[in-house]
């Protein structure tokens, strides 16, 4: 069921639960599988740009936003989030999983399937996590790009032509709170996108569409602290390693747990 090969399941009791799940009459019926797709936001128009206001004023003019998805999971339960000092696996019971990662245009609104069928079983779902992975969800070193964006914002503070890419390896590694427990931050937190609250009950014949709306990643970037890269003509650059306000934003946009992820079961 679980792409193990890949490093995606690192616990054998997460494909277990669906497994479990199907072995009870109480508790939704038989594991299926499904088709599991992704789309960039309702409002984006594939092949234009994307326009839009970010919450410091800046108008920003999107011509390229790509994520990468390495595996995604419905959970019955609303757990706590993945970025405290929790496990990488969340508690709770597993009631779907799609893990094949997909490559996602997210200025494109038409719907694109994931490589592999996902298995699920039809029983309510309250949280979903997404996991931006190129492998390992565990490896330190991970050179998969995550989410790379072009474009231009104009603001008071003039027009910033920009251009962004993000990696989550070892420039994500964050140190631990103790240091007598240098395992407590591992960089799998980096990875997890979670709770994303959702309302939706898998059932046989219907189809998973994530929709991502890239508007939300740039919710707090002020571009007019971005390094210029290039003097003429100017081109700016959001950094990999989160050392200034706008790349610290765009991570944590791309992480953000509401605005930006969509998940809904389609008849």
């Amino acid at each position: 069921m679980a792409n193990t090969a890949r490093g995606l399941v690192p616990v054998a009791w997460l494909a277990a639960s669906l497994g479990a799940l199907s072995c009870t009459g109480s508790t939704g019926g038989d594991l299926f599988e499904f088709e599991a797709r992704a789309a960039g936001a309702a409002g984006t128009t594939a092949g234009q740009p994307y326009v839009f206001t970010n919450d410091r004023g800046y108008t920003v003019t999107l011509t390229k936003a790509t994520l990468h998805v390495g595996a995604l999971y419905l959970n019955q339960s609303v757990p706590t989030s993945v970025a405290s000092d929790t496990s990488c696996i969340l508690p709770g019971i597993y009631v779907a999983e799609v893990t094949e990662g997909l490559d996602i245009d997210a200025l494109d609104p038409t719907p694109r399937p994931f490589p592999g069928l996902g298995y699920a079983t039809a029983n309510d779902a309250r949280t979903a996590e997404i996991w931006l992975t190129g492998g390992d969800i565990d490896a330190e070193s991970d050179p998969t790009v995550i989410a790379a964006v072009e474009g231009t914002a104009v603001g008071p503070a003039g027009a910033f032509p920009f251009v962004g890419s993000i990696t989550i390896g070892q420039n994500r590694l964050e140190p631990p709170t103790n240091p007598a427990q240098p395992g407590s931050k591992p960089i799998c937190k980096q990875r997890v996108v979670t709770p994303i609250a959702v309302d939706l009950s898998p059932e046989p014949g219907g189809s998973l569409l994530l929709r991502v709306d890239p508007a939300g990643w740039f919710g707090n970037v002020e571009f007019s602290e971005l390094e210029r890269i290039v003097d003429d003509p100017p081109l700016y650059a959001f950094r990999d390693d989160g050392e200034d306000q706008p790349s610290q934003n765009l991570y944590a946009g791309v992480r953000a747990n509401a605005g930006v992820y969509r998940i809904t079961w389609e008849d």
